[in-house]
């Protein structure tokens, strides 16, 4: 199975069930910039650092948001939107779900609520149902 991991999923940083072919999205490195970048104290920055350059090193080539993606990305906002939902707050989940919807793959996340709304536009599942 072909997946792409959520955020959420790497920071988590639990194991992924065997046979997953994983990749990340970009937007999930500018995630990972932002939340070490604005770390509350020293330990807190020490960890998101060494979190970020584990990540970094396993997932050399994230997926990038080219043109296929943010045609899909445009499509899953207009999708809420037209839902009675607010794409701005989940952009950057909808922008990780285009990636994967582009690139044929399951959608790995934490965070399965935060996408109930276009469930039926996307494959999205927690890792430990992959």
């Amino acid at each position: 199975m072909r997946a792409v991991l959520d955020t959420s999923v790497l920071i988590g940083g639990q194991a992924i069930p065997a046979g997953v072919q994983s990749a990340i999205s970009t937007v999930s490195i500018a995630e990972l910039h932002f939340g070490l970048l604005v770390a509350a104290d020293d330990e807190a920055r020490a960890e998101r650092a060494t979190r970020l350059g584990l990540i970094e090193a396993r997932f050399p080539d994230p997926l990038p948001i080219d043109d296929r993606v943010a045609r899909e990305w445009g499509r899953l906002q207009a999708a809420v939107a037209n839902r009675g939902g607010q794409p701005r707050r989940r952009a950057a989940d909808l922008a990780i779900a285009a990636t994967a919807i582009v690139h044929d793959a399951v959608l790995l996340t934490h965070n399965l609520k935060d996408l109930a709304i276009i469930d039926d536009l996307l494959d999205a599942r927690t890792p430990a149902g992959g």
